[in-house]
């Protein structure tokens, strides 16, 4: 073999050896992976949902403040009915309310009424209007009744329903959503749930009830007051029509016509 052969054979050989050992540096080390031990593991427990909080009765001095702190001195407890204050979840979002039996403060009639109050004034009760009662304020019945909102007169005996703010109910300062009930705070009030109201058979007859109700006697007529969803109700066993009962009514006497 000539030297130029034995050169050849010596760089094919050196770079055969290069290569290899290329490729063994290029392969992946394989490590054994630590098992993780069952302790380190945790696992999501699923979240649990349930009623409102159990929370203490309405204490007389805490609604007082309440009073004040969300109408502004507009209202003033009426301390010689017997209940004068409840507490149940009147709007069905497990959170408590606060229902209270007030009185328009004297000179505060304007304050009360004006649109943007942070309350809502509620009409609940349908009653026949008597034109022969003068307006104390005639150009703001005037103008309440151009917008369809309801007017509270001076002396008038309303019922105040606070709603209440997550698990702490009417208690958290954030709970300020107000309304003004007319005409309502007639016969002793009483908080009823939802279960004591509809049971299997009756729950096609009643309105769409959303929590707790306010059982009461209005004019010598027993009922409850609820809430519909936006604002407040009266329900009246008489005189209700369900709303299959009103369609087939307005049905009846479009045919009459």
């Amino acid at each position: 073999m000539n030297k130029m052969s034995v050169l050849t054979c010596l760089l094919f050989i050196a770079g055969a050896c290069a290569i290899s050992s290329n490729c063994a540096k290029s392969r992946p080390q394989l490590t054994k992976e630590k098992p993780i031990p069952p302790e380190a593991i945790k696992i999501a427990e699923p979240a649990t949902t349930g009623s409102a909080p159990s929370l203490a009765p309405p204490e007389a001095a805490e609604v007082k403040h309440k009073i004040e702190s969300v109408f502004k001195g507009s209202v003033t407890i009426l301390t010689d009915r017997t209940p004068y204050f409840i507490a149940g979840d009147f709007n069905g979002d497990s959170s408590q309310d606060l229902v209270v039996v007030v009185k328009t403060t004297p000179g505060k009639v304007l304050e009360i009424n004006d649109e943007l109050a942070p309350w809502t004034l509620v009409d609940p009760v349908p009653r026949a209007k008597s034109a022969s009662k003068k307006a104390p304020y005639p150009e703001l019945h005037a103008e309440m009744a151009r917008r369809r909102r309801t007017v509270i007169d001076e002396g008038d005996i309303l019922q105040a329903v606070i709603h209440g703010f997550q698990s702490k109910g009417w208690r958290d300062p954030q709970a300020t959503q107000a309304y003004l009930l007319k005409g309502a705070a007639d016969g002793k009030m009483e908080t009823q749930s939802r279960k004591q109201i509809v049971w299997a058979g009756n729950e096609d007859k009643l309105p769409r009830i959303w929590g707790d109700v306010i059982a009461q006697s209005i004019r010598e007529q027993y009922g409850f007051l609820y809430y519909n969803g936006a604002k407040y109700a009266w329900y009246n066993p008489r005189t209700y029509q369900p709303e299959s009962a009103r369609m087939v009514h307005g049905r009846v006497s479009e045919v009459r016509r």
